[in-house]
């Protein structure tokens, strides 16, 4: 599934998603003490499989929160994603047999989130959406790569701690991005797609809708 992860970030920079070192990506099944994670510093669109990074799954502090072990990548070198709090946040307990959570920067969704639009109003306008998403609460302005962006997209995508589960599919980030959570990677994908096809129609409309 790790060569799955890169198809999809391959085609999230086609779409002008991400340019060539952004985004990132990470898996995890339920019967493992670990996780894998897209490294810092790479051009995903020539991301290999076993340039991911494994991240043990600790329960003992906040400070584990950057923790990888050793493992193989072609380098040898390489680092996890500056994002591993929020992956790490999210992948500490989860429900089903594989989660997926998976970070980028839609064009249209960004710029919606930039118009002052609460991505998660769209799922009145627009049952398409509600159909196969569940979008929450955009997240406000935060600073990349910080432990507080990471626990604000935890709490804002529903994470139980005690489940594992998550309420929502997808949210925003302020002037930043998206971060979709799904079993596969092509679901995950699914979700942003479906959120930026909205987001390009209501500012193709021309609606200044502000309800932040």
């Amino acid at each position: 599934m790790l060569e799955t992860c890169c198809e999809v970030l391959r085609e999230a920079y086609r779409r002008s998603w991400i340019t060539s070192r952004d985004g990132n990506i990470s898996l995890r099944f339920h019967d493992r003490d670990h996780f894998y994670i897209s490294p810092s510093g790479v051009r995903k669109h020539l991301l290999q499989y076993d340039q991911f990074k494994k991240i043990m799954i600790k329960h003992d502090g906040v400070e584990d929160y950057a923790d990888p072990v050793e493992t193989k990548d072609i380098s040898g070198y390489l680092r996890p994603s500056g994002e591993l709090p929020m992956h790490f946040g999210l992948q500490r307990q989860i429900d089903t047999d594989v989660r997926v959570v998976l970070h980028l920067h839609p064009t249209y969704t960004v710029a919606a989130m930039f118009r002052k639009l609460n991505l998660s109003s769209l799922l009145t306008d627009f049952p398409e959406l509600s159909r196969y998403t569940r979008v929450g609460p955009n997240v406000p302005l935060i600073p990349p790569v910080t432990k507080e962006l990471a626990d604000a997209c935890v709490t804002n995508l529903g994470y139980d701690d005690v489940t594992g589960s998550v309420k929502y599919n997808i949210i925003g980030m302020d002037r930043h991005g998206v971060i979709a959570v799904d079993n596969t990677p092509w679901r995950a994908f699914e979700h942003i797609e479906r959120l930026e096809h909205i987001a390009h129609i209501v500012l193709a409309s021309g609606i200044n809708t502000i309800n932040y």
